[in-house]
């Protein structure tokens, strides 16, 4: 990157003349710059400092999303397009496809359509959209062309932008520039990414220095055992004094229950016992699920499904228990037994009127469940719909009798804001029925990736691209099998594999895979004071290797400390058989 070199101690002490100098700092992500924000407000504590400005850092999506904002209520304003959610792209994707000519070869159209929504961020954020239609391919990306043709006809005809042009919109605005800019930590600029700093004219780019330890290397019998193996490491790191420990799992988003099974059971054994209280643990796992996966939102689209139609008795018995539902606190025992006594007598499925019918000793219930049926709705426009779901939770008690915990709290949170979003389809969509309303609710939901923010912890599980620019005490880097890293290369389906190597995406070929994949090493080697790397040497009967990228790191034991465990004392005392 082509911008004036600028050490972290200098940019901390820029930062440190508050608001007027005018500096903004972004970063790859969000973590990171939540980071680097902590650590600059630890630097200012440290000073004996009691109050400070805070400092402008933020990832490069929110940035550019401020600068749009800020452009839109100013005098440039007027000039502007107006900027689709997610879900409105999402919902102009499939409207393209469903009027393409492919439309019957395809089995998920909503899948297409998200898969599209990708390749065409893709295509932009290395400037070659313009080259779809002109350059050879396979039938994918002459669908996707035809698509793509469809869905900017839209976007211009009704003067609208979408997350992918944006940066190309933003670099255009002259008002409330930033005196510098200070790009931290990118691994990869992509081409649209490069001509948006160079829009600012004054950028600097910034890295943390590099540590120079002598990373170690380790293998271990299995996955689960290298896992247990971090986490113990881990905590004895954490008792020596260490305050910042990473970890890195690279399929961290398959594996995110098993982890944060393993290092609660390592942290706080006691974690799931009957009645043990709770309380924050000393790690973090950086990847979210699914909304639609949390306990509340699931209840939430199953009343809004039940209200309309026969759901299966499992699904039900599941509702009618749930803490989320009007007076269940109330009649929490009434209403186990009455699920006891109808799953030896109720159908496999059921409706709402028929189980309302069925209830006997829980009025509350009940009460609730007429409430529910008693909501008519009117219109079929996504507000209309968005009014008539917040009425069916209104009228079920929803969220419960009980005050919510901060996770829930959150989720809730997250859950109006997924109905907001669902209503705003209003402008790209006119009618739903009832069912395709509450499938585009889930579907939003489902690919709404949600973490609930909770206090800082000193160790931090992290996937590849969250653990980029971050600096540690100790560092552990697991699963560098040579199947594993560097990574395999990953075209994008929908666009010209000659056209992404052309334009350097690193995904698209395994000599610009592989040249990344190096350059990260190198960044985990240097961001700790103790530095681990590992791999499994079996997976269930299959043999395996250490990454060639580790190669030169010394193979050494690592001191990882036998923590017991309950399930250990359990099993030596011969109270299982």
């Amino acid at each position: 990157m082509p911008f004036a070199p600028l050490r972290k101690a200098e940019l901390f002490d820029r930062l440190a003349a508050g608001h007027a100098a005018r500096i903004t700092v972004v970063t790859p992500n969000l973590r990171l710059a939540r980071e680097l924000a902590r650590e600059f407000d630890a630097g200012q504590a440290a000073k004996g400092l009691t109050v400070w400005e805070t400092a402008d850092i933020l990832p490069l999506p929110a940035f550019v999303q401020r600068r749009y904002e800020d452009a839109l209520y100013g005098d440039e304003g007027a000039a502007l397009p107006m900027l689709l959610t997610g879900a409105q792209e999402r919902e102009l994707w499939e409207e393209a496809i469903r009027a393409s000519r492919w439309k019957d070869e395809l089995l998920d159209v909503p899948q297409t359509a998200t898969r599209a929504a990708e390749a065409w961020r893709l295509a932009h954020a290395w400037q070659i959209a313009g080259g779809l239609e002109n350059f050879p391919g396979s039938e994918d990306t002459a669908a996707f062309a035809e698509w793509a043709k469809t869905y900017a006809q839209r976007c211009n005809k009704e003067n609208l932008a979408d997350g992918a042009v944006l940066p190309d919109l933003v670099s255009r605005l002259e008002s409330g520039k930033p005196r510098l800019l200070v790009a931290y930590a990118f691994d990869i600029v992509t081409p649209q990414a490069e001509a948006l700093f160079a829009s600012f004219g004054n950028v600097a780019a910034c890295a943390p220095a590099s540590k120079s330890p002598q990373p170690g290397k380790a293998s271990f019998a299995s996955p689960q055992e290298e896992l247990e193996s971090a986490a113990r490491w881990a905590r004895a790191r954490l008792e020596a004094g260490a305050k910042r420990i990473g970890v890195v799992v690279p399929d961290l988003q398959l594996r995110r229950r098993e982890v944060a099974r393993v290092f609660s059971s390592v942290m706080r054994p006691a974690f799931n016992l009957p009645g043990a209280p709770p309380g924050a643990m000393p790690f973090n796992v950086s990847a979210g699920e699914p909304l639609a996966g949390f306990p509340l939102v699931a209840f939430a689209l199953m009343l809004l499904e039940f209200s309309a139609r026969e759901i299966e008795f499992g699904r039900i018995s599941t509702l009618m228990r749930s803490p989320f539902l009007g007076g269940a606190d109330t009649e929490c025992a009434a209403r186990a037994l009455l699920d006891a006594r109808l799953r030896g007598k109720a159908a496999a499925v059921l409706s709402l009127p028929k189980l309302i019918g069925t209830i006997e000793r829980c009025p509350l219930l009940r009460a609730r469940l007429e409430r529910v049926y008693a909501v008519k709705s009117e219109g079929h426009s996504p507000h209309q719909w968005a009014q008539h779901f917040t009425a069916l939770l209104e009228a079920a008690g929803f969220p419960g009798e009980r005050t919510l915990d901060s996770v829930e709290f959150q989720t809730r949170a997250k859950l109006n804001q997924a109905l907001a979003d669902f209503a705003c389809l209003e402008r790209v969509a006119t009618r739903f029925s009832f069912g395709d309303a509450v499938s585009r609710l889930r579907r939003i939901c489902a690919d709404t990736m949600f973490q609930p923010e909770g206090p800082d912890a000193p160790i931090q599980v992290l996937g590849i691209l969250e653990s980029a620019g971050l600096e540690f005490d100790a560092l552990w880097v697991s699963g560098l099998t040579d199947g594993a890293w560097p990574l395999h290369a990953r075209p994008d389906p929908f666009l010209p594999v000659a056209l992404q190597k052309k334009a350097g995406i690193p995904e698209a070929s395994a000599e610009s895979s592989l040249e990344l994949d190096r350059r990260i090493t190198e960044g985990w080697a240097g961001a700790a004071d103790e530095v681990v790397f590992s791999w499994p040497r079996k997976e269930a009967d299959r043999d395996l290797a250490a990454s060639p990228l580790i190669a030169a790191a010394a193979e050494r034991q690592v001191a990882v400390p036998p923590f017991d465990s309950y399930r250990d004392r359990i099993f030596g005392a011969g109270g299982l058989v």
